[in-house]
């Protein structure tokens, strides 16, 4: 299952210059002392990333499931690869590391784990207003805040968190990677992605495999979400180019034949949450499609600067969205009788909106990218 809070009761438990860590979803906007043009597509992408999580959260609950399931089910699948292209970018951005251990560690987490702890709290204080969360159990969420998330939608944060501490070990290898090298990598985390749809179709297959990791799998370790990392970084320094070779073609066909064979299980009353998981070979399809797509795409010099100013604060944007849309707007919007999908939508763009002018706001503030991470 997608490690996205679908409930609010689930939600308590980079001008000119080098583009910033996606993983931050905010921007380190210093520039490099080389400076380098700037890689728009990177910021492109990351609102993209944005919204698509805004608009997995937004979708509010059914009031005819027999009406309306259909299309929650889809809004879900649109909004899917978001936390993957996430990560995807992190490493375009990221890797290699080329700093020494600690002034990474220090620069990384300075900028990310503040804004998480803030907002982290924020969220428990205002859920004891809101869905009269006991102030013990909200006590016992903050405790734990350094173990696990406060609030359901951050679980991302803490993946990255590891991911971090891992880069600064894998970046001497990577400096000196062949290509070859790491396709050979991502080929093997592939294996791990198609053994989901095997699991499905063939339950008895195995039972060494598990989305989250098996010691007795032998390519465990080359599973999770280091896989999107590496993904990432290898569609920066190897584009895959839009026309008739095998692996632009590829890329277009799962892409396609994700959504097809879901569908079909789907409507044959299947069971599709293994084959919705972050963890699958679908998902990573949708991935290279998404930043193949976006790698060739210009927009013009007014909508780009738009964009770019929304991508600096994506990452408060990301923390604060889960209470913009529930908390606010999911109560405009209550008793509307706007159909599901375009209300999705509208309440999306509308929390895109408020999270980037509550951002705006927030950084006139003194030592404000403690709050907002950027």
């Amino acid at each position: 299952m997608r490690n996205d809070s679908s409930t609010d009761n689930a939600a308590i438990n980079g001008s000119v210059h080098r583009n910033s860590d996606i993983t931050e979803i905010g921007m380190d906007n210093r520039v490099s002392s080389k400076k380098k043009p700037r890689l728009y597509y990177i910021d492109n992408l990351r609102v993209l990333a944005c919204f698509l999580v805004l608009l997995t959260h937004s979708t509010m609950t059914a009031t005819n499931p027999d009406k309306e399931g259909f299309w929650m089910f889809l809004l879900s699948f649109i909004g899917s690869p978001s936390s993957e292209l996430f990560l995807a970018l992190s490493g375009t951005v990221l890797l290699p590391v080329k700093t020494g251990f600690r002034p990474f560690y220090k620069r990384r987490f300075i900028k990310l784990l503040p804004p998480l702890v803030i907002w982290s709290i924020l969220g428990v204080l205002l859920y004891t207003q809101t869905q009269g969360l006991p102030w013990n159990e909200a006590w016992n969420t903050i405790v734990r805040i350094p173990l696990q998330p406060a609030v359901g939608v951050y679980w991302f944060v803490y993946a990255m968190i590891g991911l971090y501490f891992l880069a600064p070990f894998i970046s001497p290898w990577l400096q000196k990677a062949t290509k070859r090298q790491i396709e050979v990598y991502l080929g093997l985390w592939t294996i791990n992605m198609v053994i989901p749809w095997v699991l499905h179709f063939f339950p008895n297959f195995t039972s060494a495999f598990t989305l989250n990791g098996n010691y007795y799998w032998s390519l465990c370790y080359f599973g999770g979400f280091l896989g999107y990392w590496l993904l990432g970084y290898y569609l920066k320094k190897y584009p895959i180019k839009i026309g008739f070779n095998w692996k632009w073609l590829t890329v277009l066909a799962g892409s396609c034949a994700y959504p097809l064979l879901i569908y079909k299980v789907k409507t044959g009353g299947g069971d599709v949450e293994i084959l919705l998981d972050n963890l699958q070979i679908g998902s990573a399809f949708l991935v290279a499609l998404l930043y193949t797509v976006m790698q060739n795409i210009k927009l013009s010099e007014k909508l780009q600067r738009l964009v770019t100013a929304v991508a600096k604060y994506s990452f408060c944007i990301y923390l604060t969205h889960i209470y913009i849309a529930r908390e606010l707007y999911w109560g405009i919007f209550n008793g509307s009788t706007i159909h599901i999908f375009p209300r999705t939508f509208l309440i999306a763009f509308l929390t895109l909106i408020t999270g980037y002018a509550l951002t705006r706001l927030l950084s006139l503030l003194p030592k404000s990218k403690y709050i907002t991470g950027a």
